[in-house]
Formats: C-alpha cells, structure tokens, sequence
C-alpha cells in the first residue's frame, strides 16, 4: 500500500502508525520510492545548508525522469525483500512526482514505459488537508521549509501544491483520509478500509 499527501498531511504519522498496528501479526516492510536520489540531490545543491532546497537548484523534469528510474532499479532489485514480506508501505508513490516536478521535459514515451514496470498499490491512501493547516503543523514542527521560505511565501507553496494534488488525486482511485483530523481517528479510518480488503489484497 502507499500514502500520499502533501507536507504537513500528516502521512508520516499515520506511516508509524499503520507500520505499529500491522505489525504485530504481519510481516511488514517500510519503503519510500526514491530514497536514494533525493539524499543524494540533497548532498550535491544544499551542502548542509538549511536556507538551500536541492528543489529549488535542480530542475523539477530532470528530478521526476530521475526518480523514475531509480523506482524502477528499487523495484527489481528489492524485489525478493518485497515479496518475502506480508505487507509492503510506502511513504510516497508516483503522484508525488507529479505533484512535486514538473512533466519529463524529453524522452517522455520512453519514461512512460518505464513508469509501466511500477506495480500499482493494492491501496493508496491520500491524506487531504487544508493548506492552512499544513502550514501550521509545519511551522509547529520547524520543517527544513521554514527556514527556506518567508512565511507568506511557504503560505503560497503549500497552496499551491495542495492544488496540485486536487487535480492529480482526481482519478487515482485513492481512498481520500481527512488530514485534518486528530491522527487516532485518520488511524481508525485506514484500518476499517484495510479491514474491509480482500485477503490477497493486503497481504
């Protein structure tokens, strides 16, 4: 399965929280398409410092053409740790990229068939929230953003790429979880859908 949403959903939470209530009669493996990429980018365009975003230095096709492949490497050759567990969760899926990057600027057939060899998750979870909301929770936690944007301008950024997600979710078959609600009941609300899978579905 897979979780979606824009910073400040909280998804990460509910990550920990789903990893902990599975696990205990599954076997349950963490993931998050690509992990390696964007610590590397991190290490290239900001080189330690907090007011850098490696988004902001590299150019956003080049990033979503990039983390195609690496999900596709992650994919076949972490194959065999996928299929030994009961339930694979990933922080993130595809509509990340698109959301986050813009289109792949060249080659885009050839990526597109690429982006086939992902497989589809048997649930993806999209936390919606306010972008209020997001904006607070991230200034609560004093996210790497805050350091990066004014207030007003990590304001229009969030906006906006809660839009983005409202036209990208749109026909993605993803079950939508009100991010705004306090975490125990987005919880609740995850594990009823779980519970309500086919068996082959989540495991």
């Amino acid at each position: 399965m897979a979780l979606e949403g824009v910073d400040g959903s909280g998804k990460s939470t509910l990550l920990e929280s789903l990893h902990t209530s599975l696990s205990g009669s599954a076997e349950v493996v963490r993931a998050r398409p690509t992990r390696a990429l964007s610590n590397a980018f991190r290490r290239i365009a900001e080189d330690g410092r907090p007011e850098k975003l490696y988004q902001d230095a590299l150019p956003a096709p080049f990033r979503h053409s990039a983390y195609l492949l690496e999900s596709a490497v992650q994919f076949r050759y972490e194959q065999h740790r996928f299929e030994q567990a009961d339930i694979v969760l990933f922080d993130r899926w595809r509509h990340t990229w698109a959301v986050y990057c813009e289109d792949v600027a060249e080659h885009r057939d050839w990526f597109a068939r690429i982006e086939t060899l992902l497989p589809r998750p048997d649930v993806l979870f999209w936390l919606r929230v306010d972008p209020e909301v997001a904006y607070e929770r991230l200034v609560a936690r004093q996210d790497r953003w805050v350091a990066a944007y004014s207030p007003g301008g990590l304001r229009a950024k969030i906006t906006r790429l809660c839009e983005r997600y409202e036209e990208v979710m749109r026909d993605s078959g993803a079950v939508v979880l009100d991010g705004t609600r306090p975490a125990a009941e987005v919880l609740a609300r995850a594990l009823a859908v779980l519970a309500a899978q086919p068996a082959a579905s989540v495991a």
